[in-house]
């Protein structure tokens, strides 16, 4: 597990440096005292992302894809893709495990909440790409609870499925 923690008010994107491209990848969050501030997701290796980024705003939001929690700029669980919100998925909260999964054969990112799959997803990913953390409040932490290859998909196709489209 790896934690990291918030030290000042402002917005802070990270990215993991495993960069996805072959294969099933997965990676298990948590955040604690976020004020229901912060989002997990993807962006396009090539991009750098500057000090100060919420992955929600312009030029930003073009290279990357974000799920928030409930207070998190659009709030209410939506996926963030090139300024457009696509409701569908729950708005989680502080000390819920949320789980992206990244299937390159398939060119999709699933979500997860506390083991249940959402339905508003990611498709047509046809490069490579790593997973994100957002947060913006100081004292606001996220454990990477896991960060894994996998063997075979553990996500299925799911009722009122909405795909968001890279």
């Amino acid at each position: 597990m790896k934690k990291i923690s918030q030290k000042n008010d402002k917005m802070t994107t990270v990215s993991l440096t495993q960069i996805l491209e072959n294969g099933i990848w997965q990676m298990e969050a948590e955040f604690s005292n976020s004020q229901y501030y912060a989002a997990i997701g993807i962006v396009r290796d090539t991009y750098n992302i500057p000090a100060d980024t919420h992955p929600g705003l312009d030029p930003h939001c073009h290279h990357m894809v974000s799920y928030g929690m409930s207070g998190y700029q659009w709030g209410d669980g939506a996926v963030n893709y090139k300024g457009n919100r696509t409701e569908g998925n729950i708005a989680y909260k502080d000390n819920q495990i949320i789980k992206a999964e990244y299937d390159s054969e398939k060119g999709t990112v699933i979500f997860s909440v506390d083991g249940v799959q959402q339905p508003v997803y990611v498709r047509g990913i046809n490069e490579k790409v790593r997973f994100i953390i957002y947060m913006c409040y100081s004292q606001a932490s996220c454990t990477i609870r896991s960060l894994k290859k996998l063997i075979a998909p553990t996500t299925k196709h799911v009722a009122n499925e909405i795909a968001v489209q890279w």
